[in-house]
């Protein structure tokens, strides 16, 4: 694996990126925090239920604004101190090698009944961490599993820039998430104790 600081050319693409993965993951996480925060909410409310033997309606205020300001914080944190490495070019462009270790292929039919085709693989690197990526179909094809790939991207929100099995160049790539609170973890700093 080789690391390189961004260049300041490369700058405003890793700003860009970053920006709009932000501003998406604002109207995102809210729900995905309603979600994975529900069993405490519940717990809190049976309890207070059971302890005081009152409904409090106070306490579905509170959560929601609870959600509401841990999303606003990660934004703010994001915004300040994220946007400001990516200046101070303390981002890296990575180039690391990964191992084939699965190929997977499934088609999702929307309400319209139209279908999507998404080719993906399950990938080992060398400290043996999975990662998972997408692929065009023609590309999914000519690899097989246990072959190696060389993968190109900026770290922090893994931006591709691009891969090569066998010398030849992938058409495309998009990493998605395998381990996914982990992942959660990096992307909300809040929920996140390293630098």
């Amino acid at each position: 694996m080789t690391k390189n600081k961004i260049t300041d050319t490369e700058i405003p693409l890793v700003l860009k990126k970053f920006n709009k993965s932000l501003a998406l993951s604002t109207v995102i996480f809210p729900f995905i925090f309603t979600v994975i925060c529900l069993p405490i909410y519940f717990l809190f409310f049976f309890l207070t239920l059971f302890l005081t033997g009152e409904n409090n309606s106070n306490l579905l205020t509170l959560y929601i604004g609870t959600i509401i300001f841990l999303v606003f914080i990660n934004f703010l944190y994001c915004k300040i101190v994220i946007n400001k490495r990516i200046k101070d070019k303390e981002i890296y462009k990575i180039t690391q090698n990964f191992t084939i270790q699965k190929k997977d292929n499934y088609t999702y039919t929307s309400e319209n009944v139209s279908n999507s085709d998404y080719y993906r693989l399950n990938l080992l690197d060398e400290k043996k961490d999975e990662i998972g990526i997408y692929i065009s179909k023609d590309d999914y094809y000519n690899v097989r599993e246990g072959q190696s790939l060389n993968l190109t991207y900026y770290e922090l929100l893994d931006i591709p820039v691009e891969g090569y099995y066998n010398h030849q160049k992938l058409e495309f790539f998009k990493f998605f998430i395998i381990k996914k609170w982990s992942r959660l973890k990096q992307l909300l700093p809040v929920l996140n104790l390293r630098k």
